[in-house]
């Protein structure tokens, strides 16, 4: 039986460099981001005893989805720079959906994830040094209702 395995012989393992994030309906946010990290579903249980004390049973309770990060070197992108202050400033609320792609050779997407009612609640820009010559990376922290990976 012919599994999927990155490991054959005509197939080479994926690196995690190559992805896309876009925002559905706001084309003029796509931006180059450097680093996307927080995509984590996590269901929480409950402790519980039997009657006679000798077993703790772990009761599911509900999921939680931690914030997702997004790095990216500070480049102007007026619409993305725009939803963020509205909503980190101004207090208006504008939530996105976004599409995470995990891209393989040829842009072909090995996975992708749909992230639903996504909006910026922290916004950070790296340490500035004049003895370095990194880039300046802005780091954009959002919270979402929930996601869903798509089948592959």
């Amino acid at each position: 039986m012919q599994g999927s395995n990155f490991f054959n012989n005509d197939s080479t393992p994926p690196t995690a460099f190559y992805f896309s994030v876009n925002f559905r309906d706001s084309p003029d946010m796509i931006s180059s981001f450097q680093e996307v990290s927080g995509l984590k579903l996590t269901l929480a249980t409950e402790h519980g005893e039997d009657g006679d004390n000798q077993f703790i049973h772990n009761m599911p309770q509900q999921s939680t989805f931690t914030d997702l990060v997004l790095k990216r070197c500070l480049f102007p992108n007026q619409s993305l720079n725009k939803w963020c202050k509205n909503t980190l400033e101004n207090f208006v609320f504008d939530p996105k959906d976004i599409h995470l792609f995990f891209l393989g050779v040829n842009n072909v997407p090995l996975a992708s994830w749909n992230i639903f009612g996504a909006y910026p609640v922290s916004w950070e820009l790296a340490e500035l040094d004049t003895t370095s010559n990194r880039l300046a990376i802005e780091t954009l922290v959002l919270k979402y209702r929930y996601f869903k990976k798509e089948n592959s």
